[in-house]
């Protein structure tokens, strides 16, 4: 019997149609999909992002920035996916199971609810066979191929201990780890999601701020945030086109300075001139921060710096540096023959001598780098207008497929969902 495997993710399943969040609508194809691989000797990954937790209500979080929500939140959430999908999962995943296929979940960064033993129970009873349905935190090898979603080499996106993110709050109930990008998808985007829809599927995310910095839709404490995050976490030294320099007070001038680039400064410092109240708002935003992030935020300490070993190439976070490649570079290094990523929403099709291997994204994407997306956006800057142009975003499915054929080798290839 020949084993096939088929990697997909980043679907971001969201609450249904009419929800101004909602980025998925290929749940037909989908059911396709699962029909035309369906059979015992199938195992589909499902790589992480599956489920949209962060895009699906209810959107409540404690005060503490580093916890997310319950476990009961999650179930709610899975509750309401379920329903608005309701195809998706029984008449895609359902039968592709009772086929004698296995479906193994890959956690990704939007959905770390996928830990929680109560969602993957209930996952399995919708699904109807729990040997068949796993859940995975990290990567898993599939006959020599690595396959996980990638988030794990995106600091802004991965929890501080990747394999636990379960914390307690401070009366004992577990909550998860709020990561900055879920963060800043809580207190940003979903917002701007609600007037623009698919303004979340544009890349790269950290244009996206700098252009909201100068036109005025992105408000004192986006950048208060952004800026503890980086305090944080520490970043590749190209990642904003230098590193933090020591901030000496939390004033426009002082937030200004903590950015060793002439093109923020500009932006931080221009916005300060002309909008009476943005210095006012970076100071209520840093007294709403709480203590160990407020004396982060102020102290002069400059950030941990990793530079790169190859030259920047793209990925989807808040940042573009080339870590995809350095990441798989590293399982290539440990004996893998293929490596198959998600999380940044870009297909890459053989890259590394025909052995990296991503299907980006089934949702509408926005790339800033096509030259007609490029050269409008040299003309306008990134306006609300833009994002809410659903004329300029494009959509490219894909899957990965692995077949394993004599002496356990594995061929691998990006391909159409709809494809023999």
């Amino acid at each position: 019997m020949t084993q096939r495997g088929y990697v997909v993710g980043d679907l971001h399943l969201g609450a249904g149609p009419g929800d101004p969040l909602e980025d998925f609508d290929a749940d037909d194809l989908f059911v396709q999909f699962c029909e035309r691989i369906k059979g015992p000797d199938t195992t589909l990954f499902l790589n992480g992002d599956i489920v949209d937790f962060a895009q699906i209500a209810p959107f409540e979080v404690p005060k503490r920035a580093n916890l997310l929500w319950t476990e009961a939140a999650s179930l709610t959430k899975l509750e309401t996916a379920l329903a608005a999908h309701a195809a998706f999962f029984t008449h895609g995943l359902a039968p592709l199971v009772a086929s004698g296929a296995r479906v193994r979940f890959l956690i990704g960064n939007h959905d770390l609810d996928m830990a929680w033993t109560g969602v993957q129970a209930r996952m399995r009873q919708v699904l109807g066979d729990a040997d068949r349905v796993d859940f995975v935190i990290g990567g898993v090898d599939y006959h020599g191929v690595h396959i996980e979603h990638g988030h794990h080499f995106t600091p802004e996106n991965c929890p501080r201990d990747p394999a636990h993110f379960l914390l307690l709050a401070k009366d004992g109930t577990p909550h998860l780890e709020r990561v900055w990008g879920t963060d800043f998808m809580l207190r940003f985007y979903n917002q701007l999601e609600q007037q623009y829809p698919f303004a979340d599927c544009v890349k790269p995310m950290l244009k996206v701020v700098w252009h909201g910095l100068k036109k005025g839709w992105i408000g004192a404490d986006t950048i208060i945030r952004m800026l503890v995050f980086l305090k944080r976490r520490g970043l590749p030294w190209n990642a904003l086109g230098g590193v933090l320099a020591e901030p000496h007070e939390l004033s426009a001038a002082g937030v200004a300075a903590a950015f060793d680039d002439a093109e923020w400064k500009a932006a931080l410092l221009g916005r300060a001139r002309t909008d009476a109240g943005f210095a006012r708002d970076l100071k209520t935003a840093l007294d709403e921060l709480d203590e160990d992030e407020r004396r982060l935020a102020t102290d002069p300490t400059k950030i941990a710096t990793d530079p790169p070993a190859v030259a920047p190439g793209a990925t989807l976070g808040l940042f573009r540096d080339g870590r995809e490649v350095r990441a798989a570079r590293t399982h290539f290094a440990a004996g893998a023959t293929h490596v198959v990523f998600g999380h940044t929403h870009e297909v890459v099709d053989g890259a590394e001598n025909g052995r990296l291997f991503n299907y980006g994204t089934w949702i509408p994407s926005l790339d800033l780098k096509r030259p007609e997306v490029k050269d409008r956006v040299d003309r306008e800057g990134l306006t609300l207008e833009i994002l809410g142009d659903k004329s300029l975003y494009a959509t490219e499915q894909r899957v990965v497929r692995i077949e394993v054929g004599a002496h356990d080798l594995a061929t691998v290839e990006l391909r159409a969902p709809d494809r023999p």
